[in-house]
C-alpha cells in the first residue's frame, strides 16, 4: 500500500489539526491553574473569632 499524495496530505491536515486542539487544551489547563492559584480565599469569614463553636442538646 502506497501512500497517494492526496492521501498523504489528508493525514498530515488532520495531525496539524489534533496539534492545535491539543496546544489549545494545553493553554486552557494552564490558564486556568494560574487563575485557581491566584485566587486568594479569606480565613475565618465569619466564624466565631477564636473560639471552639459551642454545640447544645436538644432537649425535648
Amino acid at each position: 500500500m502506497t501512500d497517494t499524495p492526496e492521501r498523504n496530505e489528508a493525514a498530515q491536515e488532520a495531525k496539524r489539526r489534533f496539534r492545535q486542539a491539543l496546544e489549545r487544551k494545553e493553554h486552557n489547563a494552564l490558564a486556568k491553574a494560574a487563575q485557581e492559584e491566584s485566587r486568594v480565599k479569606a480565613r475565618h469569614a465569619g466564624g466565631p473569632a477564636g473560639r471552639r463553636t459551642f454545640h447544645r442538646r436538644k432537649t425535648g
